[in-house]
């Protein structure tokens, strides 16, 4: 579980930002939160909302961000540099990145911290955090920080238990964690699958269903790939798809492999007036397709009870199916694991579904410098108030002024 992250000089934001999943017990009773094993509250949902190049995907970013440093910066060469980018309007682009998150696996609470820029990281730091019968403590794992004056780390790992031979692998442009879970690190295991298991939409360069980029229809492949191996989750994709497609009844995937390359073929069957019928999924509708894409995500996060990283939730979609897919994050029938779901969206209707303490506001202040809050930090905001009628009316900020 997510309890919360910042970033500082990260991409448009330049100034220290922090996005909380953690709540007291202000916030309602209801089905969207819930209690992890360490007794904080958590949110199972965050919505960002804000005008377009507000820097609401490069809030997205910050955990798909982490999950390739933690868990694949290893599969870097030596030579590689890390892609990433500073605010760059100013002297911050010469200034390292800051990124912080805490997150919980089993009842521990972490907290993973990294200064780094292109060329190295220049810190890292892991912290936990144990609750035991009311107890808490907390104790640093490791830290290593780079020495410009002896070019080399220093670093502290005694509460790590490293296994012989992690110094020879570790490299400045791959972390710790990751390095020591190749070699068989037990807590390294346990973070790395944390993060593993965090499902997204999310790339350096933004969405990754945008048109715009190469791999946009990679991800309906992909899509049919995992579909094909994973028939639990198929069956349970064909029934939302068939609840939001009027006619379609399933789906059938061929997988046809030859020495040189693996084909998918995909069709759907819809029941017009007593007779079947199969389309090629080519020729489905755009909303279909992306549903077909975004279940793959969805379904998986709430199988393993992880979190799902999610930019345009609501893209080629019905307001009414974007509403029916965040409700599969809030019930318990359908979400018995509390899986969470951070997303942004455009169909501010969803605004009527959450509280005050779900809603992250975003946008671009003078200087081009992305800021967010999270609406009850806004003095006055009652929990009992119309968010979507007020946010409309410009009464929260971060609306278009067009």
């Amino acid at each position: 579980m997510i309890h919360s992250f910042s970033c500082k000089n990260f991409y448009s934001f330049g100034e220290l930002t922090t996005v909380d999943f953690t709540v007291n017990d202000n916030a309602p009773k209801n089905n969207g939160y819930f209690t992890a094993k360490s007794g904080i509250r958590l949110s199972k949902v965050e919505t960002v909302i804000g005008p377009n190049a507000s820097g609401k995907t490069n809030l997205l970013k910050v955990l798909p961000f982490l999950k390739w440093l933690i868990v694949d910066s290893f599969n870097n060469k030596p030579e590689d540099s890390i892609i990433i980018q500073p605010f760059i309007f100013g002297s911050a682009k010469d200034q390292p990145v800051e990124l912080s998150v805490v997150f919980e696996v089993d009842g521990k609470v972490y907290t993973y911290a990294f200064s780094l820029n292109n060329q190295k990281i220049l810190s890292e730091e892991l912290e936990v955090t144990s609750f035991v019968k009311e107890k808490k403590s907390s104790k640093k794992i490791f830290s290593r920080v780079w020495s410009s004056k002896l070019e080399k780390y220093e670093f502290e790992g005694g509460n790590f238990k490293l296994p012989k031979g992690f110094e020879s692998l570790l490299r400045s442009n791959a972390s710790v964690v990751g390095t020591a879970a190749r070699l068989n690190h037990e807590e390294s295991k346990e973070v790395v699958k944390f993060w593993q298991q965090m499902e997204t939409n999310v790339i350096e360069a933004g969405w990754i269903g945008d048109h715009l980029l190469p791999n946009a229809t990679q991800q309906l492949i992909e899509a049919l790939d995992f579909y094909s191996e994973n028939e639990v989750l198929k069956k349970e994709a064909e029934k939302l798809l068939c609840r939001f497609d009027l006619g379609l009844e399933t789906f059938d995937i061929e997988k046809n492999k030859t020495e040189n390359e693996v084909t998918l073929n995909a069709r759907a069957t819809h029941s017009i007036n007593g007779q079947k019928y199969n389309l090629n999924l080519k020729y489905e509708s755009s909303g279909t397709k992306q549903l077909f894409v975004l279940l793959k995500s969805l379904l998986l996060a709430l199988a393993n009870g992880s979190v799902a990283v999610v930019d345009e939730f609501d893209v080629n979609l019905h307001p009414e199916i974007v509403l029916a897919l965040f409700d599969l994050f809030i019930q318990p029938e359908t979400n018995p694991k509390n899986a969470q779901l951070f997303f942004s969206t455009h169909s501010h209707v969803i605004l009527s579904k959450l509280d005050k303490y779900q809603i992250i506001l975003v946008e671009k202040n003078e200087d081009g410098i992305s800021e967010s809050w999270r609406l009850d930090d806004v003095s006055e905001v009652r929990s009992d108030e119309n968010y979507y009628s007020k946010y409309i009316a410009g009464a929260y900020g971060a609306v278009p002024k067009l």
